[in-house]
């Protein structure tokens, strides 16, 4: 039988998620799996218990799990496949709550039947824990065939009652591919009067969803929209969102709030190595235009136009987002001037030819931001996803609960962009686990330079053999030949920030990225 293993957090404070596993068809020879870290944030040890929920609402109590005196900035992490004997094959929910503040993430991936140990492979994808549920959710990035493309829906009941009357509302985009604008989908389709046991997962996919297809035109048969979900229980989701012909994966949290004006993207790229960024804004309201710019600024030192290789500097660019609909920025292989902004942007002509950087979201209404990160199937054939960070939620202070370093292989790069438009001083504090890295539970702090509105890189791998990362360049962290590194990181600096990290192995071209966004400490 495939163990599609779904999930959901509580920590503290009504903390919470959800998913739910892919088609196993199009995977045969391999069983969903997940793995979850959870690291305290708090000021002392924590205790921390997990409960485990099936489609029911039904707990398996011989499955809890219980975890006690985690130090503080310290991790704990769970892999299903071996370290839940007790759970039987099937798909679940969980909560976890804790004495202290804690926050975790969640990796969905594969493992080969019939595997002695524990050996996961691609594609894979994270996505975090999420506050408390609400009766409203914004799902900006929902596609049935859709260029190959197509998403899953997993909802999570957050409440101990059953809920009764949980509607999802497609609500197609509209393109303009040179004839003026289009549809992107069907209009008018809903599912409704779903029901979800307390503390249960419900999965809806979209896969062999054909009604949802444009009737006819450029996009006949295809869907891109959005999907609105309300509930009688307060309620979280997440998608997953497939690409049948590369076997992508990238997954993303549904959004329980309205919105806002001010929306940060730590990172964007456009032919950086072979990577690309979509970035999508939706406009929730129902009535009104959103009238949005978009603020591009590159890292001067990855970008460049072709005339002479040097970086034009920032880029702005001005959009009318209809009601209930969703813009999208592609900046892939053949992105064109009407589909990316860093394309022909200026009377010169001028375009990126390789552009790495952060972006800014602003609006006269508020709107939602998503972000799906590829790399072209011709190169390393990662993609994963993240979601916008509200300017209201910036940080001085944050936590990363996986930063990786030669393990086994994998390897982060932590991207902190600045809020405000003052430099600004990080200082980044690693501290490794107590059973995989060479060195184990020990903490060292580096110094970084913030600029004004912009962003700055870590990166942890070795293309290249560079040792240019601050784990990867520092012996400190180097015992008897050993180098591996698996922990969490403290970023605290003088300025409002927000961070993203990426996670990723160079040893096969599949899909072998996660993507995850800080925490707020």
């Amino acid at each position: 039988m495939k163990k599609k293993i779904t999930y959901g957090m509580l920590f503290v404070v009504l903390f919470s998620l959800a998913i739910g596993g892919t088609a196993s068809a199009q995977y045969e020879g391999s069983n969903w799996n997940t793995a979850y870290q959870v690291v305290n944030m708090g000021s002392a040890p924590a205790d921390i218990v997990v409960k485990y929920y099936d489609s029911a609402g039904t707990e398996i109590t011989a499955a809890e799990k219980t975890f006690t005196d985690v130090p503080v900035n310290g991790s704990v992490l769970v892999v299903q496949y071996s370290d839940d004997p007790n759970l039987p094959d099937g798909t679940y929910s969980a909560i976890i709550s804790a004495d202290q503040p804690v926050a975790a993430i969640s990796n969905i991936q594969l493992v080969p039947d019939g595997a002695s140990e524990y050996t996961p492979g691609p594609p894979f994808s994270t996505y975090s824990g999420q506050g408390a549920g609400a009766t409203t959710l914004t799902l900006p990035s929902v596609m049935h065939n859709w260029y190959g493309y197509y998403t899953e829906i997993i909802i999570m009941n957050t409440a101990s009652s059953q809920a009764t009357d949980v509607d999802i509302t497609y609500v197609p985009g509209t393109m303009d591919v040179g004839n003026g604008p289009e549809a992107t989908g069907a209009s008018g389709v809903t599912e409704v009067d779903l029901t979800i046991p307390g503390y249960a997962s419900l999965v809806k996919s979209q896969e062999n969803k054909t009604e949802l297809g444009a009737p006819d035109g450029t996009f006949a048969g295809k869907f891109f929209g959005a999907a609105n979900i309300t509930s009688d229980q307060p309620i979280i989701a997440i998608v997953n969102q497939h690409n049948v012909g590369d076997v992508k994966l990238m997954t993303y949290n549904g959004f329980t709030e309205a919105g806002a004006t001010e929306v940060l993207v730590p990172t964007h790229m456009r032919g950086f190595y072979n990577y690309y960024t979509t970035l999508l804004v939706s406009n929730p309201s129902d009535t009104v235009d959103a009238q949005v710019t978009i603020t591009y600024t590159p890292d001067e030192n990855y970008s460049n136009v072709p005339e002479d290789g040097s970086s034009v500097g920032t880029v702005v660019a001005n959009h009318t987002i209809s009601p209930q609909t969703t813009l999208l920025r592609y900046d892939g292989p053949g992105a064109s001037d009407g589909q990316s902004d860093l394309d022909d942007h200026d009377e010169t002509g001028h375009a990126y030819t390789r552009f790495f950087g952060s972006a800014k979201v602003t609006s006269d209404n508020p709107v939602l931001v998503q972000v799906n990160i590829e790399a072209a199937s011709t190169s390393a054939g990662q993609a994963g996803s993240f979601n916008g960070i509200a300017v209201a939620d910036a940080s001085t202070d944050l936590v990363a609960p996986v930063i990786l370093a030669d393990f086994y292989g994998y390897y982060t790069s932590l991207v902190v962009q600045n809020a405000t438009g003052t430099e600004g001083t990080c200082n980044i504090t690693y501290t490794s686990d107590d059973t995989y890295s060479a060195v184990k539970n020990h903490s060292e702090t580096y110094t970084h330079t913030l600029p004004a509105s912009a962003s700055f890189m870590i990166y942890e791998g070795r293309a290249n053999d560079q040792e240019i990362g601050d784990i990867n360049s520092d012996v400190t962290w180097r015992a008897d030949g050993n180098k591996e590194f698996i922990g969490s990181a403290v970023i605290s600096c003088d300025v409002d920030v927000v961070a993203f990290v990426n996670e990723e192995t160079n040893k096969n071209n599949r899909d072998s990225m996660y993507t995850m966004n800080t925490f707020k400490k």
